[in-house]
């Protein structure tokens, strides 16, 4: 879960967008950027057609890696030929996938978008405890677990199994 917050400059006006991982997108799952504003989630505009045609129509899109918890920088001209590239913090992307974090510079044609704010949700599950039922034997110098439907009435180590006990040292990580 994030919240993303962009900023640019349109001439001389300052613009600004957030977009949360909860938020409809044009594309769901990311976060499209470039001049079209039919597939594009932010759309960049400039008084000056020259520098804004430096952008293509839909020129990247931002998206969440889950597993790595990062915001990605996808080149959506990469088929094209040629290219257009974005520069991220200075660096050349085309085919490539590259991490952005706070305060990351984003270039594309003539504009640039600065990262002003990416806040991650800092909200940490705890893990869950859940009970489950299982089996005991006598034995005094430490118990024996078995599973719940064990049918035997002796433990392999020769003690007597008493009936399903409920334990709860089964810890679920959270998702």
């Amino acid at each position: 879960m994030y919240r993303l917050t962009l900023e640019w400059q349109e001439n001389t006006r300052n613009s600004l967008q957030t977009i949360a991982s909860h938020d409809q997108t044009k594309q769901p799952g990311t976060i499209r950027i470039g001049r079209d504003r039919e597939r594009c989630d932010v759309v960049l505009q400039h008084p000056d057609r020259n520098i804004e045609r430096t952008v293509s129509g839909l020129h990247i899109e931002l998206f969440w890696n889950e597993a790595e918890q990062k915001m990605y920088v996808r080149n959506l001209t990469r088929d094209r030929i040629p290219p257009n590239p974005a520069l991220v913090d200075g660096q050349t992307v085309i085919n490539q996938e590259l991490a952005i974090a706070e305060n990351s510079k984003i270039r594309l044609g003539k504009m640039a978008l600065r990262v002003k704010a990416l806040e991650l949700d800092s909200k940490q599950k705890e893990p869950i405890k859940a009970n489950r039922f299982v089996c005991k034997c006598t034995n005094p110098k430490g118990a024996h677990i078995l599973p719940a439907d064990y049918s035997l009435l002796t433990c392999h180590c020769g003690y007597q199994v008493l009936g399903a006990t409920m334990i709860s040292d089964h810890i679920i990580s959270p998702r």
